[in-house]
């Protein structure tokens, strides 16, 4: 199969067109067929392709652009600047669960669930977080485990008045794909921030830190389509596994 070609048969065909894309793009870019500084096919060529229309195919193309794999170049088309590196495992400007990132580099993901309870926003949480003090959400911690190694541990909470309640399976495989999937929860943005930090307790007794007393950690607030922010994540990373991949764009210079 060439490698501006989509697969004949789609194993998802419910997705979205310019998700479609997107994947076919992405998988394309990462092993190699479309190489650094190469260019994509034409948006006519894609548009055939796929049998749809040229704004489809910009959507998919300005996604993969956002995450840092291609750069449009006035009058010679969309280039590929994605190169892989061993320790960027994840997209800091895009949304995927662990399990996503998980098939998308080819790591062995496993989750346990080591507590879920019930709690009320403090104020402190409040100014930390985003979410609104008094607000019940429920707390998951999370030992996650990459290719068997203890290399992260999640803080995630979720506010009860937009997630009622997560089962144990899905919180030991995809919480996302539950929310999604089962209670039709759509994650729309993050604001992210990271920081190293000296870790705790719980990072020293659960997590592989290579004798290290340090952790990345990766703050984020999630927000639905409704603009609603309702997740609020801490992910204590070991350091040696500890990176992200992000795009950046300068604004043009004034004249």
């Amino acid at each position: 199969m060439a490698a501006s070609q989509p697969p004949r048969q789609r194993e998802h065909a419910h997705v979205p067109k310019y998700q479609e894309i997107y994947e076919f793009l992405r998988t394309r870019i990462e092993d190699g067929s479309f190489p650094f500084r190469s260019f994509l096919p034409s948006e006519n060529r894609l548009s055939a392709d796929f049998a749809t229309t040229r704004p489809t195919v910009r959507k998919a193309v300005q996604y993969l652009g956002s995450q840092g794999y291609v750069q449009p170049i006035h009058g010679k088309g969309i280039q590929v600047i994605y190169r892989p590196r061993s320790t960027s495992l994840f997209f800091l400007s895009g949304i995927e669960s662990l399990a996503e990132a998980g098939r998308r580099i080819g790591i062995t993901v496993r989750t346990v669930l080591l507590s879920a309870t019930v709690e009320t926003i403090t104020d402190s949480v409040a100014q930390a977080s985003g979410l609104t003090a008094d607000a019940q959400v429920l707390y998951l911690r999370r030992l996650r485990l990459l290719n068997n190694r203890p290399a992260i541990i999640d803080h995630n909470r979720f506010l009860r008045s937009v997630v009622p309640d997560i089962p144990r399976e899905a919180a030991e495989t995809s919480i996302y794909a539950y929310l999604e999937n089962e209670l039709g929860v759509h994650i729309a943005t993050a604001s992210r921030m990271i920081t190293i930090e000296g870790a705790d307790e719980l990072d020293r007794r659960h997590l592989d830190l290579g004798g290290l007393d340090c952790v990345g950690v990766m703050e984020s607030l999630g927000f639905d389509s409704g603009g609603v922010p309702f997740e609020y994540t801490r992910s204590h990373h070991v350091p040696q596994t500890f990176g992200f991949v992000s795009a950046a764009q300068r604004l043009p210079a004034q004249r």
